[in-house]
């Protein structure tokens, strides 16, 4: 018969047997610091890690205390402790009790470092170079992961805002997440205002694909301008120094990308009361100008004054003359148009091209068959009428 572990009895003989192991005691170990967290509660959480694998490592605060320098991500050093495994968890870990720097920093910090000061050099970070957010951008490109937190966050932030939002997917995790996201940014060439890209918070390797050169090279040429806003992690990538902007969050993200619709709405009724003010104040200063001028008058002003205001008048009487004739030129054009319709729809206009009507006893007579012999008709023609009686009914065969 085969027996079934549960969960914690497996977690237990897993413990047991690396807590056993004397070769897992006492153990030293050199690497690369990575996801360095200072925990308030005086333990230190870091990834101890070379080209080809990592361990997680915890350093509790009775052993942290003694530190004598602070723990950083890219640092070398040498750690002694043992290998434990938490069962809350089932992580194996290396409980560390003593640190010290080794020397230089590690490889990869090396790496990242060489490059952040070769794009410097090529001024791929200089503020110069940097475009301007559009104020009212129409259309929002986003690259980031379909299935992830980013994206959902994003669009519920840009809330009412009225623009079009074109997605254009991409990975965002991983090795092939830099080339993904080449060309997730190249696909949005010409199609959008402004582009977000942007993923949730993760460890230093999760991010590590925006620290890819040629990303920081596609997002310098992108055609409009580009908001980075890679999560909540401490560290700045290459992807955040060589974007037009850069936001802590997707939500900061989406709110730097558009203006908020609440100021929008505030600013036009702020613009309202205040042309609504300009408007009052200039016709109380017009009211108060008559009101001085009506009460400075001298009898000695009194002519030239008057001369001034004959000029003024005949000046407005020759404005209000032609703009009497223009609108009395545009109402006759119009009467025009509409008497031409009338004439046209007018049974007038058929008369005075030769036809008469008959009007009967019953009105007016459009089929033989309505007419009766000796019935007393009247035949209108376009300048006058004529009354006959019938004699004599032919009826065409149909």
């Amino acid at each position: 018969m085969v027996y079934t572990y549960s969960v914690s009895e497996l977690c237990t003989r897993i413990q047991e047997r690396i807590t056993g192991d004397v070769r897992l005691h006492d153990v030293w170990a050199c690497g690369e610091l990575s996801n360095v967290v200072n925990h308030s509660s005086g333990h230190r959480y870091f990834t101890l890690k070379d080209s080809e694998a990592q361990i997680s490592c915890v350093m509790f605060k009775r052993h942290a205390e003694e530190l004598d320098f602070v723990l950083r991500n890219g640092m070398n050093v040498r750690v002694f402790g043992d290998v434990g495994f938490y069962k809350g968890r089932g992580n194996v870990q290396l409980q560390v009790r003593s640190i010290s720097p080794d020397t230089g920093i590690g490889r990869s910090a090396m790496e990242l470092e060489s490059l952040r000061r070769r794009l410097t050099a090529e001024g791929l970070f200089s503020p110069e170079r940097k475009r301007p957010l559009p104020r009212y951008p129409e259309r929002i490109g986003i690259v980031t992961s379909m299935d992830g937190a980013a994206l959902r966050d994003v669009i519920r932030s840009l809330g009412r805002y009225p623009a079009r939002i074109i997605l254009s997917p991409a990975t965002v995790q991983g090795d092939a997440a830099a080339q993904s996201m080449i060309s997730a940014l190249r696909a949005l060439r010409g199609r959008a205002d402004v582009i977000i890209l942007c993923r949730g918070g993760g460890s230093a390797e999760d991010l590590s694909p925006f620290n890819d050169e040629h990303l920081a090279r596609a997002i310098a040429e992108s055609d409009a301008p580009v908001i980075s806003a890679v999560g909540h992690e401490v560290d700045v990538t290459v992807a955040d120094l060589v974007a037009d902007a850069r936001a802590s969050t997707p939500t900061a993200a989406a709110k730097l990308a558009v203006p908020d619709v609440r100021e929008i709405e505030q600013l036009l009724r702020n613009m309202e009361d205040q042309m609504t003010w300009a408007i009052d104040s200039h016709l109380e200063r017009i009211r108060s100008r008559l009101d001085y001028l009506s009460r400075g008058i001298e009898a000695r002003k009194m002519y030239a004054i008057l001369e001034m205001r004959k000029l003024r008048l005949r000046d407005i009487s020759r404005r209000l003359l032609d703009a009497e004739r223009s609108i009395v030129d545009s109402r006759a054009r119009r009467l025009e148009i509409a008497r031409a319709r009338l004439d046209s729809a007018s049974p007038l206009a058929v008369l005075s091209r030769g036809y008469t009507m008959v009007v009967g006893s019953a009105g007016v007579v459009c089929h033989a068959v309505d007419l009766a012999v000796g019935e007393e008709i009247r035949l209108v023609f376009s300048d006058g009428e004529a009354c006959c009686n019938v004699n004599k009914i032919e009826i065409k065969p149909r």
